[in-house]
């Protein structure tokens, strides 16, 4: 299955072509809006808001990633942790982080995805990794005296997560912690999901992004959302691009998005990447077990000045019928007992069963 849908992603050709086949959708009034919504909630900008809005991803995240690994080319055993470290963050939050999080320079557990792997083995949050398998990781340098001014680094993380993806490859993998002082070792048995992640971004706007590995979402956004469900709509969507290969194959057919943004591509290609994420998003989501009923009515309340979609999107009354037409889709197939797998294109030569 996945290598089907990994041709299907990968397909090279003169121009961007269609990779699923998008349902006909019935026009909608050019101002399909609901009743104006009220105006979305003011993100949390303390740190504990991050670390739920943190904990509040991770669920939905590991949830669409395990629950569509068969869609998926790119595969990873998965863990469920989201790790931080007192590091990554800058200079000026580093000290509060520290005293909200425990932290030092060490990875630390920030949030456990609920029903994944890392809670089924007991790891909670602030829990400090320092070993996995007989690996230990290597001990921080005491920071500069006598302010730390170091730039913030991703590094221990990175590093922490590289070691324990590449020990659950090979199988259950055992990860020793340092918990209110006292060492640890629990054994993690891996899920396979897709190998992407999702990450949040502290700021106002109502942003969601992929680059083609992973997510990013604005708190904000996250906010925003509200629901599990509506979450997952949001993340689903990002989640698509990556799955389908959206950045790899525009810049492939030479778009100039890194010197020139939006205006280096064809209006025609963003837009049908968009209309495509739509699409299989959707059925991610639906697949991950969330309620994909009110998908058009979230596009219908979305704040109309939250976000200019231009030319690279397709417009709001389309992208709501093409929701609509997509839902009514996958609630025929639930019916008929059919599986939950987007319809590739014609001519494609990829089997989705």
């Amino acid at each position: 299955m996945a290598a089907g849908w990994g041709c299907l992603a990968l397909a090279a050709c003169a121009e961007v072509q269609p990779q699923v086949a998008l349902p006909s959708a019935a026009a909608e009034s050019p101002t399909p809006r609901l009743a104006p919504p009220p105006p979305p909630p003011a993100w949390d900008r303390s740190l504990e808001g991050l670390r739920t809005d943190d904990q509040r991803v991770a669920d939905v995240a590991f949830r669409l990633a395990t629950a569509n690994a068969e869609l998926c080319q790119d595969v990873a055993p998965l863990s469920g942790l989201v790790l931080q470290s007192a590091l990554q963050y800058s200079p000026r939050l580093r000290g509060a982080a520290e005293a909200m999080f425990h932290l030092d320079d060490r990875p630390a557990v920030e949030a456990v995805a609920a029903g994944g792997p890392a809670e089924a083995a007991g790891l909670k949050p602030d829990d400090v990794v320092v070993a996995v398998g007989d690996s230990a990781l290597a001990t921080p340098a005491p920071p500069p005296a006598p302010a730390d001014a170091r730039p913030a680094s991703y590094a221990p993380v990175a590093d922490a997560l590289g070691r324990i993806t590449r020990a659950l490859a090979a199988g259950p993998a055992r990860i020793t912690v340092l918990r209110d002082g006292q060492a640890l070792t629990v054994t993690v048995r891996p899920r396979v999901g897709c190998a992407y992640d999702a990450q949040v971004i502290p700021g106002p706007g109502l942003d969601a992004s992929a680059d083609g590995r992973h997510v990013f979402i604005s708190t904000a956004m996250v906010s925003y959302a509200g629901s599990g469900d509506r979450l997952a709509l949001v993340l689903g969507h990002e989640f698509a691009h990556d799955l389908l290969h959206h950045r790899a194959r525009l810049d492939a057919k030479g778009f100039a998005r890194s010197l020139l943004g939006n205006l280096g591509s064809s209006p025609a290609s963003l837009v049908l990447v968009e209309k495509e994420a739509d699409y299989v998003g959707l059925y991610l989501a639906a697949r991950a077990g969330y309620d994909i009923e009110a998908a058009p009515d979230f596009w219908r309340q979305f704040p109309a000045s939250a976000v200019d979609f231009d030319w690279t999107h397709p417009g709001l009354a389309e992208r709501v019928a093409a929701l609509t037409a997509t839902r009514d889709e996958i609630d025929r197939k639930r019916a008929a007992g059919q599986p939950l797998l987007p319809t590739p294109a014609t001519g494609t030569g990829a089997a989705l069963n």
